[in-house]
């Protein structure tokens, strides 16, 4: 079955991920010069502006100084069990961010701030954005709590409900207390199926065996009555190689182009489910095999990893369509919205439930995290999808 094509040249994310893994290969003492320049860059910047020497010198060193704490900060994490991702990665990037916030308090000299107040603005910037790393990594990601959503449809007895329970974007590398927590909520939800739409590992995880041991003990010890169906992630995250292994002897079936009809207690609902390559070639085709001759009288459910293919899933009888991927934004910045969201349809479907035409699409913000381990303003979901017969 052709759904793991080779590297699409084109395709960003393959080589983001590439490159971001090769980021944390950087040596360690070739970092600390870089940034040692970078504050002696900044104090440059910052002594051209003020023509104060010991403004300059200060803001150089506050640049370095708050650099060295987000990196003692990220390699704190994985001691203390919260996150176990590369650390170089998110590192560079609080470096540029640092860079920014070194550079906005210069923009008080344009309204004439006396050179002092300009430096302690720029402090009290750096200090906030170390307090927005502190508590996006080590408290919202563990803020998981529960989405319910109710959905009515006629497809179903009267006097039915079917209570889904979507997982998805998982990103384990460790069991942490997330881990935890996940399986104590699912379980408690009284779930009559679980359906995963993909993502299980982290990229940098990907055939490790502790780490492929530790997602099987994750998702061995999630419950539901009825059974649970799952759909493999983006290529580059979820290999073909993997799935297999992961799910081995698990009570969850892999949905490949094909749909399941499970029948239980006088109704029917239909589970289909195609890979993600993210080529629309492939993956359109996949998904009209998926739903080729679902049966019309029952409700269907599609599985595939992200949003992208609502037009042509909806025409081709969804009735409720299950994504993930976008988690959210992960980073959601107040009247900004998503910092980034990896969708062709941008933040249109960054999360939540969305009617197009007489069927719905469900985004989740997820369970894990991709790239940099943080959260911010988008917690970790689980989401409760209640079908009940629609009276009217």
């Amino acid at each position: 079955m052709n759904d793991e094509p080779p590297v699409d040249p084109k395709n960003r994310l393959h080589h983001a991920l590439i490159a971001l893994d090769q980021l944390s290969r950087i040596p360690s003492p070739v970092l600390a010069l870089f940034i040692g320049i970078l504050g002696a860059a900044m104090g440059g910047l910052w002594y051209v502006s003020t023509e104060a020497r010991w403004i300059s010198v200060s803001a150089g060193l506050a640049y370095v100084l708050f650099v060295a704490v987000d990196w003692t900060w990220l390699v704190s994490l994985p001691k203390d069990g919260i996150s176990f991702g590369p650390v170089k990665p998110p590192l560079l990037g609080l470096i540029g961010l640092r860079i920014a916030v070194g550079l906005v308090p210069l923009l008080g000299q344009v309204v004439r701030l006396p050179a002092l107040v300009c430096c302690v603005l720029g402090c009290m910037l750096h200090a906030l954005v170390f307090g927005a790393m502190v508590y996006a990594t080590r408290f919202e990601p563990f803020r998981l709590g529960v989405t319910r959503v109710e959905i009515q449809t006629p497809k179903l007895p009267t006097g039915k409900r079917i209570r889904l329970v979507q997982i998805a974007d998982l990103h384990i590398e460790r069991i942490t207390r997330r881990e935890h927590d996940l399986i104590e909520q699912v379980n408690a939800l009284d779930a009559d199926f679980c359906l995963y739409t993909g993502d299980y590992l982290n990229f940098s995880y990907i055939g490790e065996p502790e780490a492929i041991a530790e997602a099987r003990q994750v998702l061995n010890a999630i419950q539901a009555h009825h059974g649970a169906y799952a759909v493999r992630g983006t290529h580059q995250v979820d290999p073909n190689a993997l799935l297999p292994t992961l799910f081995e002897e698990l009570p969850i079936r892999w949905l490949r182009s094909e749909h399941v009809t499970a029948r239980h207690d006088g109704y029917a609902i239909t589970f289909a489910g195609a890979s993600c390559t993210r080529m629309r070639e492939i993956d359109v085709p996949a998904v009209g095999r998926a739903l080729s001759d679902v049966p019309q009288d029952t409700f269907t459910v599609l599985l595939y990893h992200t949003p992208d293919l609502v037009p042509e899933a909806i025409s081709a009888g969804a009735d409720l369509y299950l994504a993930g991927h976008t988690h959210g934004g992960q980073v959601v910045l107040p009247m900004v919205g998503p910092v980034a969201c990896s969708s062709r349809f941008g933040p249109r479907y960054a999360a939540g439930l969305h009617r197009v035409g007489g069927s719905m699409l469900f985004v989740t913000r997820g369970g894990g995290e991709v790239v940099v381990p943080f959260r911010l303003a988008c917690e970790p979901e689980i989401a409760v999808l209640e079908l009940r017969v629609d009276e009217r």
